[in-house]
C-alpha cells in the first residue's frame, strides 16, 4: 500500500503534476470545482466514465500547488488500484511524509471512491472529526442517487456532475477557439453539430467513426458492466446488463414494461429493476416519466428508458436513426425528466414546465403543434417549443408562443438562455 501510494503521489517529489495528467483544457467543471475548493463540507464528483473526472482532481491539485499549498498537505488516492479503509490510507500517509493530518490542513482527493464498501460511513466519521481535512470523492456510479451514502452526508456535501462534452467545448477542443459570437460561427457550428452529437468525450473528438465505436463499447459500457459494477456490488448478472443496455439502445424511448421483460428474459422482477437500477447509476440510461402536472407527481407507469447520451448508443450499434439520436440528445441536453402522453397525444418532453417536441427537419407544418398546442391548453402554458434542424421560427397561436430552434442552436446556447431569453 505504501508503495501505491508514493507512486500516486509524485509532486511530492517533483512539486507539481505531470502535464499529462493535468491537461491545460480546463472544462467549465472545474471553475466550478475550484470555488467549492473553499468550502468546508466534501465535494462529490460524478458522472459518466472517460468524461474526466480523474482529469479535473488532477487539474485540482496542481492549482492548489500554484497557490503554494505545500504539495505533502495534498493526498490522492484510486480505489481504481486498490480497496482500503480511508483511515489506514490517512495513516500510511501521514508515517510517509510526516504531516499530522489531524492537525494541519491537508487536502484528500479520493477517485472511485464508491468501489469501497460503506465508504459513506467512514467518510461521515472521519469529516466530523477532522475540520481541517477537505475531502474530495469522485466515481463513475451515481453517488447521490445511493439513499445511504445521500442519508449519510446530509448537510455535508456539495455535489458536482460532469456530463459529457458541451458543445462549446467540444469546439474549443477541436478548433482551439471558443465560439463565443454565434453569427460569427454559425455555418461550422451547424457543419460540425453532428459530430460532436457522436463524439461528447475528451480523449475522442478528433477519433474517426471505427474509433469512436470501438472506444466507447470498450472504455465505457464494458468496462462499467464486465469490470466496475462487477467488482463493487453483490449478486451482479453481468450479462443481463449487457441484454438490457442492447435491449434499450435498440429502440431509444422504449416503454418499460416490467412484467412483459420479465417473462421474454426469464428474470425475475426484482432482479430487473436491481439491474436497471444499476445502469441508470452508472450512466448508461435514464428514465423518463409520464407528466402529472407537477414533479413530485410522475406516473410509474408509463415510464421510458432512453440512453444518458445518444453517443453511448454507437458502442453497439453502427446505423442509428438521425433524428431518434436527436430526440436522446435533447433528452440528455436537457436532463429531461419527464414526457406527457394522454389519449394518444403524447409530447416528447416536458422541461421547467414546457413542453419541448423533436422535429428534427427543415420544414415545419401545422400538425407538428397539435400535441404541443393541446399540453399548453391542458396546463395553461404559454410557450413551448419545438427543436428543429434548421429552423429559426415564431409561432403565435390562440394566445401561445412557440419557438422552433434549431438543435445545434439549443446545444450551443443552452437551455437556460433560452428560456431566459
Amino acid at each position: 500500500m505504501e508503495e501505491i501510494i508514493r507512486f500516486l503521489n509524485h509532486w511530492w517529489r517533483e512539486g507539481k503534476v505531470r502535464k499529462n495528467l493535468a491537461l491545460e483544457f480546463k472544462r467549465e467543471s472545474f471553475f466550478r470545482a475550484r470555488d467549492l475548493l473553499k468550502k468546508r463540507q466534501i465535494l462529490v464528483i460524478h458522472g459518466l466514465r472517460r468524461v474526466g473526472k480523474s482529469t479535473l482532481i488532477y487539474q485540482l491539485i496542481q492549482y492548489l500547488i500554484r497557490k503554494r499549498t505545500n504539495p505533502k498537505k495534498i493526498l490522492y488516492f484510486s480505489f481504481d488500484k486498490k480497496t482500503s479503509e480511508i483511515k489506514n490510507i490517512l495513516d500510511i500517509y501521514s508515517e510517509i511524509t510526516e504531516i499530522d493530518y489531524e492537525r494541519e490542513s491537508v487536502f484528500v482527493f479520493l477517485d472511485e471512491v464508491y468501489k469501497l464498501e460503506g465508504w459513506h460511513k467512514e467518510l461521515k466519521l472521519l469529516y466530523d472529526a477532522l475540520p481541517n481535512i477537505k475531502f474530495v470523492v469522485s466515481g463513475s456510479a451515481s453517488l447521490k442517487i445511493e439513499k445511504e451514502a445521500r442519508s449519510a452526508l446530509a448537510g455535508r456535501v456539495f455535489y458536482l456532475e460532469m456530463k459529457p462534452l458541451s458543445f462549446k467545448e467540444f469546439f474549443e477542443l477541436k478548433f482551439g477557439k471558443k465560439p463565443e459570437n454565434i453569427k460569427t460561427w454559425e455555418n461550422k457550428l451547424r457543419r460540425v453539430f453532428p459530430s460532436f452529437v457522436r463524439k461528447p468525450f475528451p480523449e475522442i473528438v478528433n477519433f474517426s467513426e471505427e474509433e469512436v465505436m470501438e472506444y466507447i463499447n470498450e472504455m465505457v459500457i464494458d468496462k462499467l458492466i464486465f469490470s466496475d459494477f462487477s467488482k463493487t456490488f453483490e449478486n451482479i448478472n453481468p450479462g443481463l446488463l449487457q441484454n438490457l443496455t442492447e435491449l434499450f439502445f435498440s429502440n431509444p424511448g422504449m416503454y418499460l414494461n416490467i412484467e412483459s421483460l420479465s417473462k421474454s428474459l426469464r428474470k425475475s422482477k426484482n432482479d430487473l429493476l436491481f439491474h436497471i437500477k444499476l445502469l441508470e447509476m452508472g450512466y448508461i440510461i435514464s428514465i423518463v416519466k409520464n407528466y402529472r402536472g407537477s414533479y413530485i407527481s410522475g406516473s410509474r407507469k408509463m415510464r421510458r428508458v432512453y440512453p444518458y447520451h445518444p453517443a453511448l448508443i454507437q458502442g453497439l450499434f453502427k446505423e442509428i436513426d438521425e433524428s431518434k439520436l436527436i430526440e436522446c440528445f435533447v433528452r440528455s441536453l436537457l436532463d429531461a425528466k419527464f414526457y406527457w402522453r394522454e389519449n394518444g397525444k403524447e409530447v416528447d418532453f416536458v422541461v421547467d414546465g414546457k413542453p419541448v417536441e423533436v422535429k428534427y427537419k427543415n420544414s415545419i407544418s401545422n400538425a407538428d403543434l397539435k400535441n404541443l398546442l393541446q399540453f399548453m391548453e391542458k396546463f395553461c402554458v404559454k410557450k413551448g417549443y419545438i427543436i428543429s434542424k434548421n429552423v429559426f421560427k415564431n409561432i403565435k397561436e390562440n394566445k401561445k408562443q412557440i419557438s422552433v430552434i434549431p438543435a445545434w442552436y439549443l446545444a450551443v446556447r443552452g437551455w437556460e438562455n433560452e428560456i431566459l431569453h
